[in-house]
C-alpha cells in the first residue's frame, strides 16, 4: 500500500514539474494545473494588524484588512470577528466599496489575556434583503498577550522569506519570533517587507540606488502603504531587498521601537532561477561559480547589464550587478535597535533525487531559436546547477556574515543558519519538505484572485508555490534556527548539550573516504547521544558512534554540520570551524 501511495503522489507531481522551475521564487509564466476555485475561503481576511501587541499597559489598536472582489462587484457589506478562544473582543460590519476593505477596533487592556492565547479573525457576507448572511470565510490567525518588551523580527527577501503558499503564521520568520518569544518568555512581533520575486538588489532602481528614494513609492501589494506587503504572494522584483529595509527602518522610527532580529535572504531572482540557474541561457549565468560571486556577494559585474532586453520574464533585466548580501547584512544592523541578522540559507529546491524535467518547460514566449535548443541541451543538467547554486549561495551567505561580524565595531551580529535541509528534501522525492502542486497550498485561494487582478504574469503568479518550503519544511527551518548557538547566546537561551567540537580535515580528495567526529573537551562525548550529520553537499547520516566517514563526489568546499541528540530529546547544534576543500 505504501508503495503505491508513494507511486501515486510522484505520478501527480509530475505534472507540477513543468510548472517548476519557472516560477520558483518569480520565473516564467506557465500554465497552472486546473482545479475547482475555493471560493469557500472568501471573504478572505487578508492582513490584521495589532499596535502593541503584546501590550504593556492599555489598549491593543487593531486594523483588519478583508479582501473579496466578488463582494465589491455585488456592492455587499461585510461582517468580522475577532475572536480569542471562544470570546468575541472585537467585531463590526465593513461596506466593500473596493476590492480590499478596511476597518479599525480596539481591545481594551481588561481585555487582552495575560498569557499567549490563539487569535482568530474571520468575516462573512452581511445579510441583505431577501438573502441570509454567507459562511465565514478563511481564518486569519495569530496570538495575543500582554507584555512588555516583544522579541520583534522583520523579514526581508523573496519568496522564500515571504513563504509562498503559506499562511503568514506558517512562515518561518513567523516561528522563528515565536519560539524565541517563547524561550524568552517576553511573547513576540514579526514586521514582514518581503515579496515573492523580488532581487537582492536592482541597481537602477530606485534611480542612482538611492535607498530613500523606496519610501515615495508604494506598491499595488501594498494595499494600505505601511511597507508590509500584504499581496507578496504576487510576485513582483521591486521593491529590492535593500528598499525593504529602507522601509522596514523608516516603520521601526515612526513607531518609536527597536527591532531585536531580521530575517533576510535574496540572490536567486537577480540571477534568474530557470533560465538562468537552471539551464543557463540568460547571459552572464553560464558560468554559475561566477554568477552566484557577482549576484550574492556583489563582486565581478560588467558596466553593462547583458540580460537588460532578455525577450522573456527575468530577475536579470534589473537585478543584474549591484551590492551583494554583506551590504544587506549591514544595513540590516544598521536598523533602529541594532537587530542581529539570521540570513536563511538556501534549500534543496531540486536535487538529483528529482524526477527529470519535461521538455515543455523550455516553452514560453521569448524563447526561440538557439535559445530554445541551448534550454532543451541543458534540461538533464538541471538538477545538478540547482544543487551546485544551493552550495555557492551558502558558502556566499556565511563569507558575507563572517566578513561583516569581521568590520563590526559592536562584536558579532550576524549569521549564515542553515535549516538542515537534504536533497532528499526536494521536489519529487520520498522525503520532500516543499509544495508539490500548484493548488494545494494554504495561499492558493488568494492567488486565484489576486493573480489575475495584480500580476503581470498571473498563469506563473497563480502556480508560484511550487517547489518552495511548505509547512513541515518552514518549520523546519525556524526549529533548526533556534538550535544555532549563536542565535541562543544572542537571545541568552539555556545550552541543550555540552560544548562540543566537530573534527574534520582541511582538504580531502574528491571519492576518498573523509574521517569526521565530534569531541568535547578533547574527549569522546558520554554514551547515551544519538548523531545525526549534515556532510553539506546534501546529504546526511544518522548514527549512535561519536565519529563517521563520509566520500565527497565532487569538488567543495563542504561545510559540515552535527545535531546530537541527548536521551532527553534535548538537541545542541555543532558546526565545523572550517569547509573541507576537496579537490
Amino acid at each position: 500500500m505504501a508503495r503505491r501511495l508513494w507511486a501515486a503522489r510522484r505520478v501527480a507531481a509530475v505534472g507540477a514539474v513543468a510548472v517548476l522551475l519557472g516560477q520558483l521564487l518569480g520565473g516564467h509564466p506557465t500554465a497552472a494545473q486546473a482545479g475547482v476555485l475555493p471560493g469557500s475561503a472568501f471573504p478572505l481576511v487578508l492582513d490584521v494588524d495589532l499596535t502593541p501587541n503584546p501590550v504593556c499597559s492599555g489598549a491593543v489598536h487593531g486594523r483588519v484588512q478583508v479582501y473579496d472582489p466578488a463582494a465589491a462587484k455585488a456592492g455587499s457589506a461585510v461582517e468580522w470577528r475577532v475572536r480569542a478562544g471562544e470570546e468575541q473582543l472585537a467585531g463590526g460590519r465593513l461596506a466593500m466599496d473596493a476590492h480590499v476593505g478596511t476597518a479599525e477596533f480596539s481591545i481594551p487592556f481588561d481585555r487582552v489575556p495575560a498569557a499567549e492565547t490563539a487569535l482568530q479573525v474571520d468575516a462573512r457576507v452581511a445579510a441583505s434583503s431577501g438573502h441570509g448572511p454567507g459562511r465565514y470565510g478563511k481564518v486569519w490567525r495569530d496570538t495575543v498577550r500582554r507584555g512588555c518588551d516583544p522579541v520583534r523580527v522583520a523579514s526581508v527577501g523573496d519568496s522564500v522569506v515571504w513563504g509562498q503558499g503559506l499562511d503568514h503564521d506558517q512562515k518561518f520568520p513567523y516561528l522563528t519570533g515565536q519560539l524565541l518569544g517563547r524561550e524568552t518568555g517576553r511573547g513576540h512581533q514579526n514586521m514582514d517587507y518581503s515579496i515573492s520575486g523580488a532581487v537582492l538588489d536592482a541597481p537602477e532602481l530606485p534611480a542612482g540606488n538611492d535607498d530613500r528614494a523606496c519610501l515615495r513609492t508604494t506598491e499595488k501589494q501594498d494595499p494600505d502603504g505601511d511597507g508590509e506587503m500584504e499581496f507578496g504572494e504576487v510576485t513582483q522584483q521591486m521593491p529590492d531587498v535593500f528598499c525593504q529595509l529602507e522601509k522596514a527602518g523608516a516603520q521601526a522610527r515612526a513607531g518609536g521601537y527597536g527591532l531585536d532580529l531580521v530575517v533576510i535572504n535574496g540572490c536567486i531572482n537577480d540571477l534568474d532561477p530557470f533560465f538562468g540557474i537552471g539551464v543557463g541561457i540568460t547571459p552572464g549565468s553560464g558560468n554559475l561559480p561566477e554568477a552566484v560571486k557577482r549576484e550574492c556577494s556583489g563582486i565581478g559585474a560588467a558596466a553593462e547589464n547583458p540580460a537588460k532586453d532578455v525577450p522573456y520574464f527575468s530577475g536579470a533585466k534589473v537585478g543584474y550587478g549591484g551590492r551583494g548580501m554583506q551590504a544587506a547584512i549591514e544595513k540590516s544592523h544598521s536598523l533602529p535597535g541594532r537587530p542581529k541578522v539570521i540570513v536563511a540559507d538556501f534549500y534543496y529546491a531540486l536535487s538529483r533525487s528529482s524526477s527529470p524535467i519535461p521538455v515543455k518547460t523550455c516553452s514560453t514566449p521569448g524563447v526561440a531559436g538557439t535559445r530554445l535548443t541551448s534550454c532543451k541541451g541543458a534540461l538533464g543538467r538541471v538538477a545538478e546547477r540547482y544543487e551546485q547554486y544551493t552550495q555557492l549561495a551558502n558558502a556566499a551567505y556565511h563569507q558575507a556574515a563572517s566578513a561583516a561580524n569581521e568590520a563590526s565595531k559592536d562584536g558579532p551580529y550576524a549569521v549564515a543558519a542553515d535549516g538542515l535541509f537534504t536533497v532528499d528534501n526536494a521536489l519529487l522525492t520520498r522525503d520532500s519538505k516543499v509544495w508539490g502542486t500548484p493548488v494545494t497550498d494554504p495561499a492558493f485561494p488568494l492567488r486565484t484572485r489576486a493573480c489575475p487582478e495584480l500580476s503581470e504574469t498571473p498563469a506563473q503568479c497563480l502556480s508560484a508555490a511550487v517547489a518552495h518550503p511548505d509547512i513541515e519544511g518552514a518549520r523546519q527551518y525556524a526549529d533548526a534556527f533556534l538550535l544555532n548557538p549563536r542565535v541562543r547566546e544572542w537571545f541568552h537561551l539555556p545550552r541543550q548539550g555540552p560544548r562540543a567540537r566537530l573534527n574534520v580535515p582541511e582538504s580531502a580528495h574528491v571519492g576518498s573516504e573523509v574521517r569526521m567526529s565530534v569531541t568535547v573537551d578533547g574527549k569522546p562525548p558520554v554514551p547515551g547521544y544519538r548523531y545525526h550529520w549534515y556532510f553539506g553537499d546534501g546529504t546526511q547520516r544518522e548514527t549512535s558512534e561519536a565519529d563517521v566517514t563520509h566520500a565527497y563526489d565532487r569538488k567543495g568546499p563542504w561545510l559540515s554540520r552535527l545535531v546530537m541528540t541527548g536521551q532527553e530529546g534535548k538537541k545542541v547544534l555543532v558546526e565545523a570551524a572550517r569547509a573541507i576543500t576537496t579537490d
